[in-house]
């Protein structure tokens, strides 16, 4: 089985109409030499938007920059439109804060 951990990325970001979203990523352990995949959830602060974007593979990941990531996400409408997924909402129980 594949550990997980998750961290929640506690800088308040902001989308150009003021909106406050939060984010967090859940890394796996893989064994040496295996790909590691990662998630990014998404969540805006009135908690009616919901998503998730996920890299099979850490390389496939062609942002490398978490705040490029997130910025699309925040600003790229058709793009977050993409990632949207209600099922993750029970993500956010966990309570990271």
């Amino acid at each position: 089985m594949m550990q997980d951990s998750w961290s929640y990325k506690r800088t308040k970001t902001y989308d150009r109409q003021r909106t406050r979203w939060h984010f967090v990523v859940r890394s796996f352990e893989v064994v040496n030499g295996e790909d590691e995949p990662r998630e990014i959830y998404f969540r805006d602060d009135a908690e009616t938007t919901f998503g998730m974007l996920r890299f099979e593979r850490l390389k496939d990941n062609p942002y490398r920059d978490f705040d490029a990531i997130t910025n699309k996400i925040m600003n790229n409408k058709p793009f977050r439109t993409s990632l949207l997924d209600n099922e993750t909402a029970s993500v956010w129980s966990k309570g990271w804060k």
